[in-house]
């Protein structure tokens, strides 16, 4: 069920996120990626102490989120900032339940790059 958006807005302001102010917000991108364009916006990134966070806000079913559109987010913003992949931390927040989910192993772009062409097929 949709949760209204004032509830939302009383729980992110209540999370984890609350004090801090992202470096950017909606980031407009465009990968190409095994000859194909994948376009996006990247919900928020963060820089601090702990070096730079992407962040993409779910507020359901943050669980389910696919780990492969983090993957691609962190690629982009590497490649925007001039980043080293490594060097960029992934993340989906759930904001209803004040949650950060960091899937492990997010590919970098040659396993994108395999994949999307996977995906593609013969051309």
């Amino acid at each position: 069920p949709d949760v209204p958006l004032a509830t939302l807005i009383d729980r992110f302001q209540a999370g984890q996120y609350a004090d801090r102010t992202p470096d950017e917000v909606e980031v407009p991108f465009a990968l190409v990626l095994g000859g194909q364009v994948i376009r996006g916006r990247i919900d928020a990134v963060y820089t601090d102490a702990g070096g730079v966070q992407v962040v993409d806000w779910k507020t359901g079913a943050a669980r389910r989120a696919n780990p492969l559109q983090l993957a691609v987010y962190r690629v982009a913003w590497a490649e925007i900032a001039g980043l080293d992949v490594a060097d960029v931390d992934a993340v989906f927040y759930d904001v209803q339940r004040d949650e950060v989910i960091r899937p492990r192993g997010l590919p970098g772009r040659p396993q994108l790059e395999r994949l999307v062409e996977r995906l593609a097929g013969p051309r």
